[in-house]
């Protein structure tokens, strides 16, 4: 009897061991200018209401997620399932990092082009089931 609660013991501990499946994404990201990405900023403050059926806005309605960005270094999001905010936004290495501080999390999100010229992009981000590449759709631009 020992020896069998041994073994499943040890057969739960090796289970528990094994990394969960990541799948690799098929997005490719491109190296571009921080020019590029000037399409996507909002010209004008940051509302204290923002309108995304009107303002440019990034959306993936899979995950679901809605990102506005504005000229004075603030973002916006709504998340369906954690409601929405603000953050502050800033270019690096071609890349815009996005950072938003909530009362569980600090929310970390990189925005990359997924096309010369930043015509396309992705975010890229971990939640509490792992890193995500999840491409985004331009709205109202």
């Amino acid at each position: 009897m020992n020896k069998t609660l041994y073994i499943i013991f040890l057969c739960l501990i090796g289970i528990s061991c094994i990394p969960e499946k990541s799948e690799k994404s098929d997005v490719v990201f491109f190296t571009t200018k921080n020019e590029d990405f000037n399409q996507y900023i909002n010209q004008k403050q940051t509302p204290e209401r923002p309108n995304l059926t009107l303002d440019k806005s990034i959306i993936n309605n899979d995950y679901p997620i809605e990102i506005a960005l504005y000229q004075d270094g603030k973002w916006y999001y709504n998340l369906a399932n954690l409601g929405d905010g603000f953050g502050t936004w800033s270019f690096r290495n071609g890349i815009i990092k996005l950072f938003a501080k909530r009362t569980l999390f600090d929310m970390h999100i990189d925005i990359k082009a997924t096309s010369q010229g930043a015509a396309d992009v992705a975010i890229q981000f971990s939640d509490r089931f792992g890193p995500k590449i999840l491409k985004m759709e331009n709205q109202n631009f």
